[in-house]
Order: C-alpha cells, then structure tokens, then sequence
C-alpha cells in the first residue's frame, strides 16, 4: 500500500464509507504451521540421524560385521594352509612307503630288524639347573 495516496486511496475511502467487515482469522495461523513444519522436520531429522549412528544398518554395526568378516577371513586362512598340509602328508603316505615307514618310527617307536635303539631321556631338572663346577686347588671358601 501506498502512505502518500495514489491509485488506491480512492478505493480505501470508498470502503470506509461502508461498514467495516471483520475479517474472519485463519484456522491456522502460518506461525503455529511453519513452527510445526520446522519441529516434525527436526524430529524426521534426527530420527535418520540415530539410524545413521546406532540403529540397524548404522555404522558401528557395520563396523562390527566388518571386524567379524575379518576374523572369519584368518581363520579360514589358517584351516586352508592346515588342510593344505594334511593333504600333502595323505598325497605322501599314499605316494610311497618311506613317509609311512618314517611316521611309524616317530610316532609308534617301531625299529627294523638288525637295528639298535637308543632312548635318550631329558634331565629331570630341567634347564634351569646349571651343571657342578670342579673346584680347583686356588679356590677359597
């Protein structure tokens, strides 16, 4: 509107002429429906936002699936190279008759005719114990 008159002062003095018609108010005001709008957006917010960080598909979640997938991967990997060499030793007792010969030597003590065994036995005292020294005749108690 215009303070200094203009096109419409014309039209303004021709309605004050009639009665004044009371305009009826919003049902809703645009005040109380931006201040909803804004409030159901931050919760919308940080709703997504604790599905981000804690809720299901979040991150520490799949951090602890990528750990898991990590330890899963070396534990495979230590059961691979362990079938692996069971499988050479089955390949190796299957292939001749030294590597069955050997491991029944190793395992099952078994000796071929003509042959000495010897049986060395560990100290029972273990390595800490430290042999006898020979005194000689310059030592003093």
């Amino acid at each position: 509107m215009v303070r200094d008159g203009g096109p419409d002062r014309g039209k303004r003095e021709a309605d004050s002429s009639q009665p004044a018609k009371t305009q009826s108010a919003p049902l809703i005001d645009r005040r109380l429906l931006f201040r909803v709008a804004l409030v159901l957006l931050i919760l919308v917010f940080l709703g997504l936002q604790y599905r981000l960080w804690v809720g299901e598909g979040s991150y520490a979640e799949r951090h602890r699936i990528e750990m898991r997938r990590d330890a899963l991967a070396q534990a495979n990997a230590k059961a691979r190279s362990r079938n692996d060499a069971m499988q050479a030793e089955v390949d190796d007792l299957k292939a001749g008759d030294g590597a069955a010969e050997a491991r029944a030597r190793e395992e099952m003590g078994m000796v071929k005719s003509g042959e000495t065994f010897f049986l060395t036995v560990p100290d029972e005292t273990g390595s800490s114990a430290q042999p006898a020294r020979k005194r000689s005749p310059t030592d003093d108690d």
